[in-house]
């Protein structure tokens, strides 16, 4: 019988049992969703260069480390009956933004696409 692999994040995440800590989570992904937003932009600025596929690549890392953050704060609040309640106000207002950085890579992609 084999030993569960350990991943280095795993040991570091930290659960939301503070206000300090679900604003600094909140803080977090306003972050990275203003990174993903930036590189967004770089693509769009690069669709008729050669860096396309780099920025590309990088845009949609950006997008998914943002969604990754929100998807993690989601699975910590839904262990409390409290963190429930944080959940469904955070869905209303994060979603839409995670949601928004998707649909803005997608549009860009078939840009791209119905050019070549």
């Amino acid at each position: 019988m084999s030993a569960k692999p350990s991943f280095s994040w795993e040991g570091k995440r930290v659960e939301v049992t503070t206000p300090e800590e679900f604003q600094r989570r909140l803080n977090r992904i306003e972050r990275l969703s203003e990174e993903a937003q930036l590189c967004i932009r770089d693509v769009r600025e690069s669709l008729e260069t050669e860096h396309f596929e780099e920025e590309l690549q990088c845009a949609e890392n950006a997008v998914g480390n943002a969604g990754m953050a929100y998807s993690e704060l989601l699975e910590e609040l839904a262990l409390t009956n409290e963190g429930v309640q944080l959940l469904n106000e955070v869905r209303k207002v994060v979603a839409p933004a995670i949601e928004s950085l998707r649909e803005e890579l997608r549009h860009i992609e078939k840009l791209k696409s119905t050019e070549a």
